[in-house]
């Protein structure tokens, strides 16, 4: 019999609400330097590789929606290998830089190209390891070491960034709701990764489930995308993810017996997804859904029991499945803190 916290990637995912806390004084700290870095008028790209990647492709919905600014979400690589594409398409443009190491060269060299591109742009970056090459590239830094993990999967590091994102674009748009509703979730989490953290492993150790399928739409699905993401990382596992319609359109003819589908819930499309849900299990799945409240579809609701923003719902989805990936793992023989030959950032030759 495993004892889980024998690794330390249990302690950070499960125990993240730690970090999440420091993470959420530092921005509120930062308030007004970050505040002022917004006064310039002008197009906000977030730039990424990886899971900062599929964090951007929800943050910058939460931005655009909050600030009413044009925002967009950009792959590293693709700037990289495609860099005649993304010249003189932004207006004055800003770009956010979320990076756990500060290191992918992806992202170092994508920087190096846009600025050919707008000599005058404005670099803000979020990193976790100190003094990376990211950091000399921006002009406004924000520092979250305490996020960073010791094992190599971005778990609580994710979580972080995410939060930081998603309260910057409170800070840019005057609309400090997201704090709260932080402060809210926060007061709350311990508990609910007990609870819920009890219920997947029960899942897990039942044994029953063959493949697994993510479903969200909107400005949750990128992060919905990385709840796939962890669980093909950190437990090796046959996993898939797609938008909550896109599903039908094909897809779901791989659904039966032992395929685990887990729903983020959007608030407002709970109609649809209880559809979704019964054509899945009619094809023989069992459906699981994250949602602030309880809902009368799915084998469970994990819950966060009263209202709350769908950025908030959406960070207590990517918990749920980073806790599954963790107890898959362990229950598939192997590593959650050293998974295959996984490295914690990629540096091209």
């Amino acid at each position: 019999m495993y004892k889980k916290e024998e690794y330390l990637s249990y302690a950070e995912i499960h125990k993240q609400h730690e970090q999440l806390r420091r993470t959420l004084d530092y921005i509120t700290e930062k308030s007004d330097v970050i505040r002022e870095f917004f006064q310039t008028e002008g197009d906000i790209v977030f730039v990424a590789s990886g899971s900062s990647y599929w964090m951007s492709l929800s943050a910058h919905k939460t931005m655009k929606l909050k600030t009413g600014r044009n925002t967009y979400a950009v792959k590293a690589g693709d700037v990289l290998l495609c860099g005649e594409e993304f010249a003189g398409i932004y207006k004055n443009p800003i770009i956010i830089c979320p990076s756990r190491s500060g290191h992918t060269s992806e992202v170092i060299e994508a920087l190096k190209i846009l600025r050919k591109y707008y000599p005058s742009v404005k670099v803000l970056s979020i990193v976790e390891y100190e003094d990376s090459p990211l950091e000399k590239l921006s002009d406004l830094a924000l520092r979250i070491s305490w996020a960073n993990e010791k094992s190599v999967c971005q778990t609580r590091s994710f979580s972080c960034l995410y939060l930081a994102s998603i309260l910057i674009a409170g800070i840019a748009s005057n609309n400090m709701q997201i704090f709260s509703d932080a402060e809210r979730y926060l007061s709350i989490a311990p508990a609910l990764y007990t609870e819920h953290g009890n219920v997947i492993a029960g899942l897990v150790n039942e044994g029953k489930m063959t493949s697994l399928v993510c479903l969200g739409c909107g400005l949750q699905y990128g992060v919905c995308i990385e709840g796939a993401y962890i669980v093909i990382e950190m437990a090796e596992f046959n996993t898939n993810y797609f938008q909550l319609l896109e599903y039908r359109h094909g897809p779901i003819a791989t659904a039966g017996e032992g395929t685990y589908v887990f729903i983020l819930s959007y608030k407002g499309a709970e109609e649809y997804e209880e559809e979704i849900s019964k054509d899945a299990e009619k094809a023989g799945a069992t459906t699981f859904v994250v949602s602030d409240r309880a809902q009368k579809y799915g084998r469970y609701t994990f819950s966060l029991g009263e209202d709350f923003s769908k950025e908030i719902v959406a960070l207590h989805y990517v918990f749920c499945l980073q806790s599954l990936a963790f107890h898959l793992s362990i229950h598939r023989g192997k590593n959650p803190d050293r998974p295959g030959s996984l490295v914690p950032f990629i540096v091209l030759r």
